[in-house]
Parts: C-alpha cells; sequence; structure tokens
C-alpha cells in the first residue's frame, strides 16, 4: 500500500530530483497553490519510486503550479514490474481517499527518456486517460557549433547583424520588468495566455539562478527578450521569450536564439528545454516551425487522467 510521509523522510529515500519542478524547495515556495501537498511512497523495504503531488477540490494533481510533475524514482532502469506495482497501489490509494481523479503532465523525454517510456506504458496499460499530448521541443547544444543547421536561419541571423541589434544580460529592475511586458504583450498578441507574474518569475529566482536577457536595437529600444532557468546541472529552461512587434522585421528572434544557444553551450550546458509549442495540445504552427528550423528537437509532453469510474 502507499503511505503518506513527510518531506524529510521523503527525501531520505530520493536524494536526488528527476528534475527541478519535483524538488522540495520549488514544492515548498509553490505549496501555497494547493489545499494539500503529499508525499507517498510504498510501504517496502527498497521504495522505488514515489510521488508528490497536491489536492486541490478533491483532485490530485502532479503538477499543482508548474509546467510539469511526475514521480521520483530509485534509479532510471527500475524494473517496469515496480512502475506497475506503483500505479496499481495509486489508484487504489485514489479510490481510497475519495478523490476525484488524479491528473499527472510528465516531463519531456529530455529529463528521463527511458523512465518516461515505461512509465507512458504502464500508465496505459492499468487505464489511465491520455490526454491530447503537447508538443514540447528542446535544444542540443553538444550538436550546435556556431551556425544554424537551415541555411535560411543562417541568412535571417546575418540579416540581424546588419541590422545593428545587440544581446545582453540585464540586472536593473526596470529592464526586467521592460523584458517581462515584452514577453506579455507579445503573447497578447499572438492569444497565447501567460500564467506568471514577474513577481512569480522572482520569487522562484532565489532557488536558483535566473537570467533575464535583452536585445537591443541601433536607437537603443528593447526589441526581444527571454527569461532561463538554470535549475539543472544539464538543463536550462526557457520560460519566456519573444519579441515587440518593432523587432519582429530587425529578425530580433533570429537574433536571440543565435546568442542564447551560445551563452549556455559557453557555459557548459548541454541542452535547452524551449518548452510546448501547444496550447491543450493543439500545435502553435508558427511557433513549432521557429523553434524546429533553429534546431530545436520535438517531443511528446504527456497528461494524464484517472478516476475510479474510469474502467467500469
Amino acid at each position: 500500500m502507499l503511505i503518506e510521509v513527510n518531506s524529510k523522510i521523503f527525501s531520505e529515500f530520493f536524494s536526488t530530483n528527476p528534475h527541478p519542478f519535483v524538488s522540495e524547495s520549488f514544492i515548498e515556495l509553490n505549496k501555497g497553490k494547493t489545499e494539500r501537498v503529499i508525499r507517498l511512497v510504498d510501504d517496502s523495504e527498497k521504495v522505488p519510486m514515489g510521488f508528490i503531488a497536491g489536492i486541490k477540490d478533491g483532485v490530485l494533481q502532479s503538477p499543482f503550479s508548474a509546467p510539469f510533475g511526475g514521480f521520483h524514482f530509485r534509479n532510471e532502469n527500475i524494473y517496469i514490474s515496480e512502475i506497475d506495482s506503483f500505479i496499481t497501489l495509486l489508484k487504489t490509494y485514489i479510490i481510497s481517499q475519495d478523490l476525484k481523479r488524479v491528473e499527472i503532465t510528465l516531463p519531456p523525454d529530455l529529463y528521463h527518456m527511458t523512465f518516461n517510456a515505461k512509465t507512458v506504458n504502464s500508465l496505459i496499460r492499468h487505464g489511465f486517460q491520455s490526454k491530447l499530448p503537447d508538443i514540447t521541443c528542446w535544444v542540443d547544444l553538444k550538436k550546435f557549433n556556431g551556425a544554424f543547421i537551415q541555411k535560411n536561419s543562417r541568412e535571417y541571423y546575418r540579416q540581424a547583424v546588419r541590422n545593428g541589434l545587440s544581446f545582453d544580460l540585464a540586472t536593473d529592475e526596470g529592464e526586467k520588468m521592460e523584458i517581462y511586458n515584452i514577453v506579455r504583450q507579445n503573447r497578447a498578441r499572438f492569444g497565447r495566455p501567460i500564467f506568471m507574474t514577474l513577481q512569480d518569475i522572482l520569487d522562484t529566482s532565489k532557488l536558483w539562478p535566473t537570467d533575464f536577457f535583452k536585445v537591443i536595437a541601433g536607437d537603443k529600444t528593447m526589441v526581444a527578450s527571454a527569461i532561463f532557468y538554470q535549475s539543472h546541472p544539464d538543463i536550462c529552461y526557457a520560460v519566456f521569450w519573444g519579441d515587440s512587434e518593432v523587432g519582429r522585421p530587425l529578425r530580433a528572434m533570429d537574433y536571440l536564439a543565435f546568442n542564447l544557444w551560445s551563452y549556455y553551450k559557453n557555459l557548459g550546458f548541454k541542452y535547452l528545454d524551449m518548452g510546448t509549442s501547444t496550447e491543450a495540445g493543439n500545435p502553435n504552427v508558427g511557433l513549432l516551425r521557429f523553434k524546429e528550423s533553429h534546431d530545436a528537437v520535438s517531443s511528446l509532453r504527456y497528461k494524464f487522467i484517472w478516476q475510479p469510474d474510469m474502467n467500469q
């Protein structure tokens, strides 16, 4: 059976986190966004898997305030039979606690492909329903050698250079607000929601280094911006990025992408998690095309739901 444990005991079972959004520090920061945080492990001696989630309105959610959640595990090569056992016990827990359902968004394969494959297989076999998967994109910086692969993207970057753009980190609080506002306005223009305030980002930046970037035109106007988390030893996460209406004809996004790839490669990071190119699974065609034309790889991010009456 699954039992609830406190954060100290859970951390003793799992000394590392599969990704930053299920870390105790991140959970602690966001615990006010759910009614109750629970940490589940099975009562065996080995404890191969664990699950941190929030309960709100009778729904068990992982994540309850993050791009994705999912499971902790002893190591990525645990037996699929152990995953099967945990999923079975999780269903029993949902019923015993009289919860309406459980909702789980798994991380992209970038974080743990082997474990994801077994988990997706197990969840489907145990009657979990997959919502329309999101398409998520990531960049392999090991393969980036100072030039985009596609010819058009290389030419757009050269145009941006000829347009006199410059790229830099921002440290001034006023510039950080301007960086955030460029992204907010960009998303409003294209009908994309924004789920974090600037204060949310600043609060999260207390957990790990957070970078604010700016692209400046020749007249000193900020025309594109980006915010990234250095939240993983190998992977930087793109919180937000976008351009202004003035920046678009200047090829500011092509210039921003090139400089971001170069900046993080020089710091020694292996990958950039560029986030989803979908809304509730529906593709944003232009955004997806832009990422893929600038060396990004696309993969699926799954969301599963199970409720007690689903298999009746």
